[in-house]
């Protein structure tokens, strides 16, 4: 407690006030409150932070061993074959998200792919062929473009963030002798069918 030792009461007040100005200074406890308010802001928009939109891409790769560029009862599944998901914008050449993986002994794949890509096209393509006999890239026939698109955005009415991509192949430098029965039961002519 301050104890004035002057006659005049209006010396003693003043004095009294400068001495509890200096313990609670204006400017201080504006900054304290300032900093409060911003920690409280920040963590309130951290809660309600977006998490990042997540996608699984699967699929499957398989051995083509007729050479009719399209999945049949005789194809067989691929293990250890590399593929990769690529996201481009308006040009072809704005590659915009790439992903790889391999298939399981299944010739299964599954793709964790990040992100929103609404505005851009996207597809899953062959890599790398795991067989030696079996490592050819299509690019005729059926196989024109061996891609399988997928639409990665919550904005695309599927209700799941799962997106299966079509299948795709490879295919053996010769065809197996029992394509044969398969294009009779398709009623297909191998002639016709790329070489």
């Amino acid at each position: 407690m301050y104890i004035c030792k002057h006659p005049t009461s209006n010396i003693c007040d003043t004095l009294r006030e400068e001495k509890t100005r200096k313990k609670f200074h204006p400017k201080m406890a504006s900054f304290t409150q300032i900093a409060v308010v911003l920690g409280v802001a920040l963590l309130v928009s951290a809660g309600n932070a977006q998490p990042t939109v997540q996608f699984v891409v699967e699929g499957e790769v398989y051995c083509e061993v007729c050479r009719t560029n399209f999945i049949n009862r005789l194809s067989e599944p691929m293990a250890g074959a590399t593929v990769r998901l690529e996201c481009r914008g308006e040009e072809v050449t704005n590659v915009t998200y790439k992903l790889e993986g391999t298939t399981d002994p299944a010739g299964h794949y599954q793709l964790n792919a990040t992100g929103d890509h609404g505005t851009e096209e996207c597809a899953v393509t062959l890599v790398k062929s795991s067989r030696p006999d079996c490592d050819i890239i299509p690019n005729e026939g059926w196989a024109i473009e061996p891609t399988a698109k997928v639409t990665l955005t919550k904005n695309s009415g599927f209700h799941d963030n799962k997106r299966h991509a079509n299948p795709l192949g490879f295919t053996k430098k010769e065809r197996n002798p029992g394509c044969a029965d398969l294009f009779k039961e398709l009623e297909l002519s191998p002639e016709g069918l790329a070489v």
